[in-house]
């Protein structure tokens, strides 16, 4: 949404600089994306005389045109097909930047020195036009500098607005905004109608057959018009919102449409064929020819305007080509109405295009403001076109919509926001929005038909914290607690997690929530998967049940790029089967990625990623969560390869599976080298957090080391071994450690050699040789008891 910066301080009744209204229409919840300015490019731009056109020896295409720029006559090269004697034109002079990079130099040009240039509204950053140069109304003095005599000097903000406030696709509804955070009404300009003595009623008639779909519909007559170009003021704030202007009726209706929010449509009464409006459903293979020149057979998915029989407009969508309002009409029939958003996206679609009305009645327009609109731009057309307005308005309206009374608290406000607003300030900016408070407990508040996103009283507090401003909300959480000890909420464990990641090298991936019903059935065909109903494409019909749908796909994205060597991690959620109340489960999840090398190091050299990497990344969040203690035991998941498959047990909670992709499943993803991944429930993972470190004292005593080489079947598992050292060992065994494995051919074939550190410490005495050397017997007997070991000599 972009609007004119004057405009919108014009209707707030505010002075402040332009960068002052971005940046508090952006803390309040309207986000001004960007701010660009309207005179950028007319700098060293002024007004110049056509005062004669001649061809140019050996060219076509190019001519040349003789101008007077105020007491100078100057040679301009000029190629634009409606370039005339008479015309006062933009000339650019040397040193002027035109849109587009262009920089304007004197230059000889067949023979002819080409002195400046005349420019396009598109070239002028005015509009997109380049289909030929400007013209500029006739009265204009020839050397005055462009952006005075357009009088250009504003700003276009534009808003990158939030699906529910619909009624921020307005001026005035911005307006409203800036007029509340200043705590003024909004200037809402009122229509002068001086309307003849011929009634609206006499002329029209209005039947609604579908009042669901069309809760209310009004129509005006306006007479003799005289169809021209808009004043050039109607044109600024239509070029300030990236509309093109077409003539005074189509501007005048396109900018009540910015101006309210409320889409209007002009017919050619005479054209209509008929003094009744029926609004109706298509029947089934009714044609419409719409202004496009398209024609189009309907269903009754979409709603048309009708003259009683035939179909006029597919309703809030595109006026059809017949009753269009062209150079010679005359009488015109003026619709405001107000369209189920449902029906309107329904027909939309059917159509195939997006209109700019389309757009706003599927977001909500107000549906109480429809007089209003219809007076302004019928005084509009009084005041600019000489049209003459019929008396009266025709107002269908069966089922009147009534604004929502909500109840509200402002202790349950304060309580919310943690704040101590007086309520006399909660009240103010009710006002100022233009609500309606009574006083009580709770007081009520009238919300007005154009905000239909407020509709509880959470959305009331919303407004309060928007208003006074979401800085003046204390902190979430007052005590962050000693230095360095990490919080263990949703928000703050995911961003020490990826501080902690990138950190180690890692880089982060954002997936959008959507996957393959296909590639889903690949990974894991027993995982219910839910449906979306209208998917929008069939490689994305399901929300994603695991993230390493999407972690896949970003490997193979980058694999199609050259990009081989990835450490990626993601933070997202997924969804699961229905729990026990039927409802499908949301969970949040990290998900952990690595194929490729290494980076290529001064001191180091490339080597593969492994799973001993993904298993170290896990290891320093451990350490750094103070998780009760690790370990990864065998699980089967269904696409990752059998050797090399597990689940991450952090105490006695499972928290994910852990391993290497199959290579079945990694062809599917076209992804050709080894790949490992961990995905971890974060709950789980938050549960198990402990807030306070745990210290001991240094060791006192010294440690007596020993080392076994065991030799033991292939299929052993390591894991198992080590488990019962420690338990046979005791607490004297202050540290286990493998050191080395080896398959070879000093080695029996089907069998490994493993090598293990035990550290002896006692915090209480020094342990003698004797006692040390029972201890390590006894493991050893155990060893050979246990796993069939031989014990090889070190």
């Amino acid at each position: 949404m972009k609007v004119s910066y004057r405009w919108l301080t014009e209707l707030a009744g505010v002075d402040w600089p332009v960068k002052t209204v971005a940046e508090r229409l952006t803390m309040c919840g309207t986000a001004c994306e960007d701010i660009i300015s309207t005179a950028r490019h007319l700098d060293k731009v002024v007004v110049g005389e056509v005062l004669a056109v001649e061809p140019v020896p050996g060219a076509d295409k190019i001519r040349k045109v003789t101008v007077d720029i105020g007491g100078e006559t100057w040679d301009v090269i000029c190629g634009a097909p409606n370039v005339a004697v008479g015309q006062k034109v933009p000339v650019a002079l040397a040193g002027a930047r035109l849109a587009g990079g262009i920089e304007i130099k004197d230059a000889r040009i067949r023979g002819v020195l080409s002195r400046g240039m005349i420019c396009s509204e598109a070239e002028l950053g005015i509009s997109d036009d380049h289909s030929g140069i400007m013209v500029l109304q006739s009265r204009t003095i020839p050397g005055t500098p462009l952006a005075d005599q357009l009088d250009f000097d504003d700003y276009i903000l534009d808003f990158e607005l939030t699906p529910n406030r619909a009624d921020s696709m307005s001026a005035t509804g911005i307006a409203r905004d800036l007029a509340a955070l200043a705590s003024v009404r909004v200037r809402y300009p009122i229509p002068e109608l001086k309307p003849s003595r011929e009634k609206t009623s006499d002329v029209i008639k209005v039947t609604i057959a579908d009042p669901e779909a069309c809760p209310r519909f009004t129509a005006r007559v306006i007479r003799n018009v005289k169809i021209g170009p808009s004043p050039w003021w109607v044109q600024k704030r239509l070029l300030t919102a990236g509309l093109r202007p077409i003539s005074n009726v189509v501007d005048i209706t396109n900018l009540v449409m910015l101006e309210t929010g409320n889409p209007i449509h002009s017919f050619d009464l005479d054209r209509f064929g008929s003094n009744e409006v029926l609004v109706r459903r298509a029947g089934k293979g009714e044609k419409l020819v719409t202004l496009d020149g398209k024609e189009h057979a309907l269903s009754p998915e979409v709603l048309l305007i009708t003259d009683g029989k035939k179909a006029m407009a597919a309703a809030g969508v595109m006026g059809g080509l017949e009753s269009e309002v062209s150079e010679s009409t005359t009488n015109i029939l003026l619709e405001v109405a107000y369209f189920d958003p449902k029906v309107i996206r329904r027909g939309r679609k059917e159509l195939g295009f997006v209109s700019e009305a389309s757009t706003r009645f599927e977001k909500g327009v107000d549906p109480n403001n429809l007089p209003h609109a219809s007076a302004r731009v019928a005084g509009l057309f009084q005041e600019l076109c000489g049209g003459e307005v019929l008396d009266g308005l025709v107002d269908c309206y069966p089922t009147p919509i009534e604004p929502r009374v909500i109840t509200f608290r402002p202790e349950r406000c304060n309580t919310v926001l943690r704040t101590n607003y007086p309520v006399e300030r909660m009240k103010q900016i009710f006002t100022d929005l233009e609500f309606t408070v009574e006083d009580g407990d709770p007081m009520k508040v009238t919300v007005p038909t154009f905000r239909h996103d407020v509709s509880r009283e959470v959305d009331l507090i919303e407004e309060v914290a928007r208003i006074q401003g979401y800085d003046s909300i204390p902190d979430a959480v007052e005590n962050l607690g000693p230095l360095f000890t990490p919080l263990h909420g949703e928000d703050l464990f995911a961003d020490e997690v990826r501080r902690i990641l990138t950190a180690g090298g890692f880089e982060e991936i954002v997936g959008h929530g959507l996957a393959g019903s296909r590639e889903a059935a690949l990974l894991d065909p027993a995982l219910p998967q839910l449906k979306i109903v209208n998917p929008i494409s069939e490689d994305l019909d399901i929300v994603r049940n695991c993230l390493a749908l999407s972690g896949l796909a970003a490997v193979k994205h980058n694999h199609a790029h050259r990009n081989m060597d990835l450490r990626l991690f993601e933070i997202g959620r997924a969804y699961f089967p229905p729990d026990a109340s039927g409802q499908w489960r949301e969970e949040d999840r990290l998900l952990l990625l690595v194929t490729g090398q290494t980076p290529a190091l001064w001191r180091e050299e490339p080597r593969p990623l492994d799973f001993y990497d993904v298993a170290g990344a896990i290891g320093r969040l451990a350490s750094h969560f103070r998780w009760p203690g690790t370990a990864f035991e065998s699980r089967s998941v269904p696409y990752l390869d059998e050797d090399i498959s597990f689940e991450l047990k952090v105490g006695s909670v499972g928290a994910g599976p852990v391993g290497k992709v199959s290579e079945a499943v990694a062809r599917k993803f076209d992804i050709k080298q080894p790949l490992y991944l961990a995905e971890l429930s974060i709950s789980d993972l938050i549960a198990l957090c402990r807030d306070k470190a745990e210290f001991e004292p240094l060791p006192v005593y010294p440690a007596a080391p020993r080392d076994l080489a065991i030799v033991v079947d292939v299929t052993t598992r390591v894991g198992d071994m080590l488990d019962r050292i420690a338990a046979t060992a005791g607490q004297l065994a202050d540290a286990i450690d493998v050191f080395d494995v080896y398959v070879g051919r000093q080695i029996e074939q089907g069998k490994k050699s493993v090598g293990v550190s035990i550290s002896y410490r006692s915090s209480e005495r020094s342990l003698s040789s004797q006692e040390v050397d029972g201890l390590q017997q006894n493991i050893i007997d155990m060893l050979k008891r246990d796993f069939n070991a031989e014990i090889r000599e070190k």
